[in-house]
């Protein structure tokens, strides 16, 4: 039989399979192939590693067991992400019908951002479709130019500052206050940078018909450099992961364009405040106390993303702060009321800090330390590595295609180990920050610092591409390692250039704006 008569009967046999889900038979050959492709890289990965250990007994050297230990840290992850991302659940664009009117408070917390921005929100916001609803600026500057703004569109405006309150726990206790002035069945929470399409609620809000629903969250967009250099598209999390995470009820609050039941909020006492910033953790603790959350996966606000790299490490640091704070003192596989796979959910963004952070860095310096010292476990292993190694290395990537819709996981990959001092720095420090000992929250400021802010940043980086490009040579000159072990180890020492050498371009790299927007948010970081 030719392949096409097959392939039609094949697709007639999917057809008439039940699908009680949005676009789940449309998406069956991508979830298959996902499937078929993670099974492989498994397989080839195990017999990668099952090679590698017995190298690692053979030799019993510090650099081999770091090697393995190294590699195993990435096979946990590829398992965890084989096991959990490949189906994905869909929304209808258009979202649910309402089963009745549900009255609506829409909350913009601000803080010193400029008036241009915070009066480009609040335009949109007087120009919401849905009714009824009213919107209530919370602005923790106090300012008297927002406060006039507020009253000339017939908003609520109130200031902690202006009623002699204290600023604590900055965004979620000034949304805590916002929630003890207000009465809406659902709260919209919107940052002052993120300005909302008309039917942002109309689109959301049929969702709550669901009893048991807490909070829907739409996808994040932003306004963006060309080429988005930084990756704060981030298509690997909003198009994926949080399908992803919708699939077994782990959706990750982002804190802005998501719509909450106020019941579900004043059952937890309001927005989560132990964390710097109150949307991963607020999310977290509702669905362990059985609520459920909804990812929208359609864009339905847009604001603004870091563009430069002290903006990109201040941001990223404290997300991998607040999520590191959950995973060594409040974890998911031990939280009550999770299941085991929404533990796997909640925690697969904090295993990959630690990679990022702890594990990654060893391919890094394994090479540097086979230069100085002449050890290496691939002198007459170079064919079996090169084989092994490939064929997994050639199934992982046919697996994160069709896991992630061809989307630039390689960009994301090259974040991931760009980012690694920051990573490194954010698991550390996690330790340091039980419940009750909360980090100071810094203000993400995208500018100022100069040349030498920026030289700090990349030092790292510099430093260990400045060995990868000399020690080579020093142990061909001064025989510390054979011609062989070094050809051996070009490749990692390669590797590290390519991922690490970008995010020095990128320091030094103004970024190039079609439309450059003229403001800076101060609550940027929640996005």
């Amino acid at each position: 039989m030719s392949p096409e008569p097959v392939k039609s009967l094949w697709a007639d046999w999917l057809r008439r399979l039940p699908y009680r889900r949005y676009y789940d038979l449309e998406d069956r050959p991508r979830r298959l192939r996902a499937q078929f492709f993670c099974l492989l890289t498994l397989l080839s990965g195990g017999l990668y590693l099952a090679w590698l250990g017995q190298q690692a007994l053979r030799l019993q050297t510090l650099h081999t067991y770091l090697f393995l230990v190294t590699e195993l840290a990435a096979y946990l992850l590829l398992l965890i992400l084989s096991l959990d991302v490949w189906c994905l659940r869909y929304h209808r664009p258009e979202g649910l019908t309402p089963d009745r009117p549900y009255t609506v408070d829409v909350f913009v917390p601000c803080c010193g951002e400029p008036l241009e921005i915070i009066r480009a929100t609040l335009t949109a916001v007087a120009g919401l479709t849905y009714a009824p609803y009213t919107a209530y600026v919370l602005d923790d500057a106090g300012d008297q130019e927002v406060a006039a703004l507020t009253a000339s569109l017939g908003f609520h405006y109130y200031s902690r500052v202006r009623q002699g309150f204290p600023k604590l726990d900055a965004k979620s206790g000034n949304l805590n206050f916002g929630l003890g002035l207000s009465q809406g069945e659902l709260v919209l929470v919107l940052d002052a940078d993120q300005i909302p399409r008309p039917e942002i609620i109309s689109r959301l809000v049929g969702f709550f018909r669901l009893p048991q629903v807490a909070y829907v969250q739409s996808r994040q967009e932003f306004v963006l450099p060309d080429g988005d250099p930084f990756y704060n598209r981030d298509e690997v999390f909003y198009e994926t992961i949080q399908l992803s995470n919708d699939q077994v009820n782990a959706v990750i609050s982002c804190g802005s364009g998501v719509i909450y039941r106020r019941e579900a909020l004043m059952e937890m006492g309001g927005f989560a405040t132990w964390n710097l910033v109150e949307d991963f953790t607020t999310s977290y603790e509702l669905v362990s106390r059985g609520w459920k959350g909804i990812y929208f996966p359609y864009a339905l606000s847009r604001g603004l993303a870091p563009d430069t790299l002290q903006g990109v490490f201040q941001q990223r640091y404290q997300w991998c702060l607040d999520t590191m704070r959950l995973f060594f003192w409040d974890n998911p596989f031990f939280k009550s009321g999770l299941t085991l796979s929404q533990g796997f959910h909640f925690s697969i963004i904090m295993i990959t800090y630690v990679i990022s952070g702890l594990i990654l860095p060893l391919f890094y310096f394994l090479p540097l330390y086979c230069y100085y010292t002449g050890n290496t476990f691939l002198v007459e292993q170079e064919g079996n590595y090169v084989t092994l190694r490939g064929l997994y290395l050639f199934c992982t990537l046919l697996a994160f295609r069709y896991l992630f819709f061809q989307k630039d996981s390689l960009k994301q990959f090259k974040m991931l180990c760009g980012l690694f001092p920051v990573y490194a720095l954010g698991v550390c420090s996690a330790l340091f920050y039980p419940p009750g000992r909360k980090p100071r929250y810094r203000v993400n400021n995208a500018e100022g610092g100069g040349q030498v802010r920026t030289l700090v940043y990349i030092l790292p980086h510099l430093s260990i591409i400045a060995l990868h490009l000399s020690l080579p040579f020093l142990a061909l000159a001064f025989a510390w390692a054979s011609p062989r072990l070094i050809a051996a180890n070009a490749p990692f020492s390669a590797f590290t250039l390519w991922v690490l050498g970008e995010m020095i371009i990128l320091a030094y790299t103004r970024p190039q704006w079609a439309s450059r927007p003229q403001y800076q948010p101060v609550y940027e970081h929640e996005s």
